[in-house]
């Protein structure tokens, strides 16, 4: 009888742990529903068409004058006359001057959309770090209702020895503190793992509670070098537009001004064509040009630093991912031989030779070791997320 009660709070607690909700979403659904209805990426996607507009507003020609003047002539000798005076003008963009604001008004737009690939990569990094928060405390939980399980086996295994009076009854109240204590453990346990939901949901902007898949695995994605990094990418567009700035602050003039003006007098009509230019004599720009130069500079001199560090920390996860694997594979091991330990000793309580101390001792290590497998899963998952975004993996 002891038997079956053991075996069958074992076969619960495994079956508890390994099931899944049926209806659970899966972390990919889960992501993309984020991406489309997410404020903070619709807001970051209309930097984009703010970058049409200004490079629309960059480049378009500057509106046309017309100015009306009516005279009223008055000679000593003669009677009062009229005369009228009609002149337009139009400002003219040098030569080699559009084509500078058409690369700048482009370098603007291809910054904006770097900008933005780097506000989503970080989004969806950001939201798969949060998972696997989730995910661990949900194990966690899991793991938390199979000690429990386990715990409830050997408190009936305790009491029903009480009963037949095998064991003291201080030894069956040591069972029953041990399995009450679980209990109160994994009430904390259902409160982290609640607040690492509403986590997840606020970092998504989702407002509707939804039951998510908590197996999701995450596998690095190899790509050549860090060179697709977004923030690296980000760089190179604002260094880009640096450049432009610095091509078309180098026109010292940009415009000049063609005018036409006909006057009508008493005595003569009078009709003028000229082109106006203005001399660049003390504002060459020079300052403007210098600025953007330095700007450039700085910027290559970032991008050659982000890309030193990028490099040292894609080494530093890849030895930690190797760690990680034997990590994993270790105590994979030693949870194989603590499970059959854990086997014998049952058996050993149930025929007295084993006493209650012993076997909680391995019963605790199972769980350490177990809890240990789950913080290693968690550690590879989050090791993935961080170099699929060094790599630019999450570049769409």
């Amino acid at each position: 009888m002891l038997k079956n009660i053991l075996l069958s709070g074992l076969l619960c607690a495994s079956a508890y742990a390994q099931s899944l909700p049926e209806k659970a979403l899966a972390f990919d659904v889960f992501l993309q529903r984020a991406m489309e209805n997410s404020p903070y990426l619709k807001s970051s996607a209309l930097g984009i068409a703010q970058a049409k507009e200004e490079g629309a507003a960059i480049t378009r020609y500057m509106n046309p004058s017309l100015g009306l003047e009516y005279s009223r002539f008055r000679p000593q000798l003669r009677d009062s006359e009229n005369g009228v005076r009609v002149n337009f003008s139009q400002p003219i963009r040098l030569w080699g001057v559009g084509d500078d604001k058409e690369r700048l008004s482009a370098a603007a737009l291809h910054s904006a959309s770097a900008e933005f690939k780097q506000k989503k990569a970080g989004f969806i990094r950001d939201i798969s770090l949060f998972y696997t928060r989730y995910s661990q405390q949900k194990m966690l939980l899991s793991l938390g209702a199979e000690e429990l399980r386990i715990a409830k086996t050997i408190y009936a295994i305790s009491k029903a020895r009480y009963e037949e009076g095998t064991i003291s009854r201080g030894v069956m109240l040591q069972a029953q503190v041990a399995y009450e204590m679980i209990q109160i453990r994994n009430e904390s346990l259902s409160l982290t793992a609640m607040q690492s939901y509403y986590d997840l949901l606020k970092r998504a902007g989702i407002n509707q509670e939804l039951e998510l898949d908590a197996e999701h695995k995450f596998v690095i994605k190899e790509v050549p070098n860090t060179a697709q990094n977004p923030d690296v990418l980000n760089l190179h567009g604002v260094q880009e537009k640096a450049l432009s700035q610095a091509a078309v602050d180098s026109n010292a003039i940009e415009w000049m001004r063609l005018y036409a003006e006909y006057e009508n007098e008493p005595e003569q009509d009078i009709t003028r064509v000229g082109v106006n230019f203005p001399l660049a004599i003390f504002n060459t720009k020079s300052q403007e040009k210098q600025i953007a130069r330095l700007e450039a500079d700085k910027t290559d001199l970032l991008i050659q630093n982000k890309k030193t560090q990028l490099d040292i920390e894609k080494n530093r996860l890849h030895k930690q991912m190797q760690t990680l694997v034997r990590l994993k594979d270790q105590n994979e091991k030693v949870l194989e031989t603590e499970l059959e330990l854990l086997q014998m000793f049952e058996e050993g309580y149930k025929i007295a030779s084993i006493n209650l101390l012993e076997l909680h001792d391995v019963k605790n290590k199972v769980i350490e070791t177990k809890e240990r497998l789950i913080q290693i899963k968690t550690a590879l998952n989050q090791n993935a997320i961080t170099t699929n975004y060094i790599q630019g993996s999450y570049n769409e």
